[in-house]
């Protein structure tokens, strides 16, 4: 595992995850500052390393496993082998990824942003996440909704994750 800072700080609320790039700025352990309490979402520094996902949820903040459960799916869709979460470890099935489209709102916006061709997905399993950054306003984007192609269930082609790559940047 690597000892490198977290690529970034991932907020899930609703089952909608957001990847920010980290910064050693961001609330973290310590003393609480104005606003922290008032968060209602859950919120975890991410690391990428080889294909796995290590999971830290900031300390003091809601955690539960309706926010574990959004990043296993999130991490099989985009072919993560391992996620490390709090107290266990989940091996994930590497599942062959159905070359649909993946669409994704922008919140700040309204931007509709959709894609799902080859080289598309080529970038987005190479990065191991979505784009991030609305091409309109510059905002912020939630990760992308995969929406797999009608095709994807009759053997139509596929793509599995790329090579093993560490430290990934959001």
């Amino acid at each position: 595992m690597t000892s490198d800072p977290p690529c970034c700080r991932a907020t899930i609320r609703d089952g909608v995850i957001t990847l920010n790039p980290w910064t050693p700025r961001l609330h973290g352990p310590g003393l609480a500052r104005a606003g922290v309490s008032t968060v209602d979402a859950a919120l975890a520094d991410l690391r990428i390393d080889d294909r796995e996902l290590i999971v830290a949820p900031v300390p003091h903040l809601p955690w539960d496993p309706a926010a574990e459960h959004a990043l296993l799916e999130w991490a099989q869709a985009l072919g993560y082998h391992r996620v490390w979460l709090p107290g266990r470890v989940v091996t994930l099935e590497l599942l062959p990824v159905p070359l649909g489209g993946a669409s994704v709102d922008c919140p700040t916006c309204g931007a509709h942003w959709q894609d799902g061709g080859v080289d598309f997905w080529a970038q987005v399993l190479d990065r191991g996440v979505f784009f991030g950054r609305c091409l309109a306003c510059g905002g912020s984007l939630p990760e992308w909704t995969p929406t797999p192609s009608p095709e994807a269930d009759t053997g139509a082609p596929t793509m599995r994750s790329p090579p093993a790559r560490s430290n990934t940047r959001a």
